[in-house]
């Protein structure tokens, strides 16, 4: 009787711990799985530009990133579905289109351009390009709002300046509009901004949430 009666008493003390824990922590955990997926996304669109013939494997092999995304992001609102706090839910809504659907139109678009004729494809080229740049203007968007997320929650000065100078420093990058060459690889300034930013952007929200 004695044994069963501690064993209730530590479930209830694990339940009070767990019911403790902020949810915030499990959105750092998201924000260095997101950097660390934008590392390898980097590394691919390397190779695409490096071996062309690899392009549909790399293409295979983001899609596996992109849901693995999807299930970080449905696996934290099913845990936090009783959370009563809708903003936090709305926040994990955001990241889901974002981070996930808009990635995913983009992978359809560029599919859809490469099986149909050379008249609609030209028309589906535009409309990827315009989709490219909704991505990538809507995740630097998003970068800056989790920079004030992260200084609200964690009372951090510093990420909100960040979150500013995020967008001020991508504005002005977009207004440069020039390219960089490296070999065979050529990429705009504002390309190589999102990409950099995101990785360190995300790996320091994610540290400054691991030390609260």
């Amino acid at each position: 009787m004695g044994s069963k009666r501690y064993e209730e008493d530590f479930k209830i003390i694990r339940t009070a711990i767990d019911s403790a824990k902020n949810p915030i922590d499990k959105l750092g955990q998201f924000f260095k799985n997101y950097a660390m997926i934008n590392i390898i996304i980097v590394a691919l669109n390397l190779i695409v530009n490096l071996y062309q013939g690899l392009a549909m494997e790399i293409y295979i092999v983001k899609m596996i990133c992109f849901v693995y995304l999807a299930y970080c992001i449905i696996r934290m609102y099913k845990e936090e579905k009783s959370n009563i706090n809708q903003y936090y839910q709305a926040i994990l809504y955001i990241y889901g289109i974002v981070v996930v659907v808009i990635p995913v139109i983009l992978w359809i678009a560029r599919i859809t351009r490469l099986v149909i004729s050379n008249n609609e494809g030209h028309q589906v080229s535009k409309m990827l390009e315009m989709l490219v740049n909704l991505q990538v203007f809507s995740a630097i968007v998003l970068l800056s709002v989790s920079f004030l997320v992260v200084s609200f929650v964690c009372s951090n000065k510093v990420c909100a300046i960040c979150a500013l100078a995020n967008l001020a420093v991508y504005l002005i990058v977009l207004a440069i509009d020039k390219e960089l060459s490296i070999g065979n690889i050529i990429i705009h300034y504002q390309d190589l901004y999102y990409y950099i930013v995101l990785v360190l952007g995300y790996m320091v929200m994610a540290k400054c949430i691991r030390k609260e």
